[in-house]
């Protein structure tokens, strides 16, 4: 899958996507402003997601990266790959 110029809504539905798949219960309803903490993302849903981020977009999550401002939601988090997706095709 070609990564450049991927929105963050492109990133977002992928990232919903994946949770509601492989990560949360049946019922848990998630999008893209969804706090990760209010639908129980433990460190290791947060670690399945980042393996899933560097999988799918060819993105290498540093630590550093995963401060709370870029973790927060599914928004914050696709916010942050689409930055840095773009600053790397350029």
């Amino acid at each position: 899958m070609s990564t450049v110029n991927l929105s963050a809504d492109a990133i977002a539905e992928q990232l919903c996507g994946f949770l509601r798949e492989n990560i949360l219960a049946p019922h848990i309803e998630v999008t893209a402003a969804t706090e990760l903490t209010e639908i129980g993302v433990d460190s290791f849903s947060l670690m399945e997601l980042v393996l899933f981020i560097e999988r799918r977009f060819g993105l290498e999550l540093p630590a550093e990266s995963l401060s709370p401002e870029n973790i927060a939601s599914v928004a914050t988090l696709s916010a942050y790959c689409a930055k840095s997706l773009n600053r790397v095709a350029e």
